[in-house]
């Protein structure tokens, strides 16, 4: 199944990977010395990049080789639609239209909307910016917990996968921007465990088998770190294991790996895993007392996994995932700092608009917007968060909202709040993601409790309402009445149209349901896509209020 040579690779790799990493982190923290001067290189970088390619030619765009300074001014802010046109051209091209670098592949993302994205790959980007960008986080990783490179068992890697592709777009691969296989040239993402049995592209692709094979080989290991993006990762793991663990047992036991002869018998871990799941909340620190440190998303609607994640990881150090999306890298960790990372000056030129201006409505219309410089934002502020790419997307108005948490020696520290545009409005409320996660939290701490994972959506009516489920020790209906008192009254608070609305009865009051705990949890691992589960995301803010009979029952 595997190969039998990788821990001589593993050996053999360490070595120039732990160093390819330190420079990559070294070149980042240089660039947060003098984060302007890295700015204008990557400005420089992508005007001399494209400035030949058709598209620029085409409109005039290779005016900035004499002038880069009229960047924005020459340069519109251009939304992902806006780039259907040139991206389909270059489909056929494979390069030469936003870009002068070849696609080597199409990354495809869902988004927010559902529809496939096509996000050009091209080597100029992997080799200058996304691999150096992994490096510098693992790197981080590195430079805090040595350990994690101690042994070719020490850490478990599930960012990345191997996966063979069978959608192509006139012969060029469309994946996922996790999915790292095939390696394209030696300075593609290439850890000492590539070859590993529980990474290799002989890893079944569903998703629960995949994880059975992850904790099989690992189990009796002495693992310090596993690596993921998303926290539900990490929780599925620990229920993987309480689900199939007779079955792992016996595995570990008779030398099998799902009922299949495959190495030695391990007694000793046989021994130590019956043990640990006697205690229904084992943790996955009680599965492998060795493990130092674990890594994922930790801020916006991720933060809400972090009571579970201390249960599962208890006295275990954390590190935040970088902030990255498909179309590119915002922030990259340099310390443990899990809420604001800096902005990751050298992959990318960014530009900041404050969230109070309509940006939407003047893209939509085509008017110049006055945007923001890295030098120009300000501490505690929110902004729509437009950058420029290696790969020929430029201004790209993500959507995504960032708040600028602190300046250190002129380098913006921030992290992910929300996407523009999800919010729930019935008469022009418009209450975000991040007001009723403040909202459920002051009322949940109001009363003693700890907020975990909650759902909310809309519910029609007459007047209509939100209904938002929520984790609780002891659900109970004196619990959801003093709830639903507590968070509507917050959520009046912080959103004064919401008040507003309450106010005149053109919005009953918000309505909270207590579950379990781990209710919302597994209701949202049943929604997992076993395609591309790497890439499945939690979203508290839903369409409608189906999941309230799911959870709840009706």
């Amino acid at each position: 199944m595997n190969n039998p040579n990788w821990r001589e690779q593993w050996s053999a790799r360490r070595a120039s990977f732990a160093e390819e990493c330190r420079q990559a982190r070294d070149d980042l923290l240089n660039d947060l010395k003098d984060p302007m001067a890295a700015q204008r290189r990557v400005r420089d970088d992508v005007i001399q990049l494209c400035a030949a390619s058709s598209h620029w030619k085409e409109k005039g765009y290779d005016v900035l080789l004499s002038d880069p300074n009229r960047f924005r001014s020459v340069l519109p802010i251009m939304r992902y639609e806006d780039f259907v046109e040139e991206l389909e051209r270059e489909k056929h091209t494979k390069g030469g239209v936003l870009s002068c670098s070849p696609v080597l592949r199409w990354l495809k993302t869902s988004g927010t909307t559902g529809t496939p994205k096509y996000v050009p790959y091209t080597l100029h980007w992997l080799l200058n910016y996304r691999i150096p960008a992994m490096k510098a986080m693992w790197g981080t990783y590195t430079e805090l917990h040595p350990e994690i490179l101690d042994h070719p068992h020490a850490t478990l890697d599930t960012q990345t996968v191997r996966e063979d592709v069978f959608d192509f777009v006139h012969g060029v691969q469309h994946q996922a921007i996790s999915n790292r296989q095939p390696k394209i040239n030696s300075r593609d993402w290439n850890p000492p465990w590539y070859d590993a049995p529980w990474f290799d592209s002989e890893m079944p692709s569903e998703h629960t088998r995949r994880m059975y094979h992850r904790a099989r080989h690992l189990l009796g290991e002495n693992l310090h770190f596993i690596s993921a993006i998303n926290p539900s990762t990490l929780v599925s793991l620990r229920d993987l294991i309480a689900a199939r663990g007779q079955e792992l047992v016996r595995d570990l036991r008779e030398g099998l790996l799902e009922g299949q002869p495959y190495t030695s018998p391990n007694e000793e871990a046989a021994r130590h895993l019956e043990t640990v799941l006697a205690d229904e909340d084992f943790s996955l620190k009680d599965v492998w007392p060795s493990l130092t440190l674990y890594s994922c998303w930790l801020s916006a609607s991720a933060g809400l996994y972090q009571s579970k994640l201390d249960a599962i990881f208890p006295g275990v150090d954390r590190v935040p995932f970088m902030s990255c999306g498909t179309e590119g890298v915002t922030t990259i960790p340099v310390d443990e700092d899990v809420r604001s990372q800096p902005f990751a000056v050298g992959q990318a030129f960014f530009e900041f608009v404050p969230t109070d201006v309509p940006l939407g409505e003047l893209v939509e219309a085509g008017t110049p917007v006055p945007t923001l410089l890295l030098d120009e934002v300000e501490e505690g502020h929110d902004y729509h968060l437009i950058m420029t790419q290696g790969n020929g997307l430029y201004r790209l108005w993500t959507g995504d909202i960032y708040r600028v948490d602190r300046i250190e020696n002129g380098a913006p520290r921030g992290h992910f709040v929300h996407r523009n545009g999800v919010f729930h409005s019935f008469t022009g409320e418009k209450i975000t993601e991040a007001q009723v996660t403040q909202s459920i939290q002051r009322a949940m701490t109001g009363h003693g409790l700890e907020t975990g994972l909650y759902l909310c959506g809309p519910k029609w009516g007459d007047p209509p309402n939100y209904v938002v489920v929520v984790e609780a020790d002891e659900p109970s209906a004196e619990l959801d009445r003093t709830l639903s008192e507590a968070v509507d009254r917050e959520l009046r608070e912080i959103n004064i149209e919401y008040d507003s609305k309450r106010e005149s009865g053109r919005l009953h009051p918000l309505e909270v349901l207590t579950v379990r705990r781990d209710a919302i949890a597994a209701h949202a691992e049943s929604h997992r896509r076993e395609r591309n589960a790497n890439q499945y995301k939690y979203k508290p803010f839903q369409q409608d209020i189906d999941f309230v009979d799911e959870i709840v029952g009706s």
